[in-house]
């Protein structure tokens, strides 16, 4: 768990936030094991094995995170 964060494990906390347009982080860990923020922005899409998300600071940009290596959670 990132601390401050709520974790989104499940297609329907996704689809919530997709929904809402809820602004989402993405996380990731390093060799050490350490979380680091990858990304952020609105959820576009996703499937049972990835995430689409629109990065909020260049609109031009939208990518996929695979929701096996990376986790998602929303501030609150």
């Amino acid at each position: 768990m990132i601390y401050g964060t709520k974790l989104l494990d499940t297609d329907i906390e996704l689809f919530i936030a997709a929904l809402t347009k809820t602004p989402v982080y993405v996380w990731s860990l390093d060799p050490l094991g350490v979380y680091y923020q990858v990304s952020s922005g609105i959820i576009v899409k996703y499937t049972p094995d990835e995430v689409r998300i629109h990065n909020e600071q260049d609109a031009s940009i939208s990518k996929w995170y695979s929701r096996e290596s990376n986790e998602f959670s929303i501030s609150f």
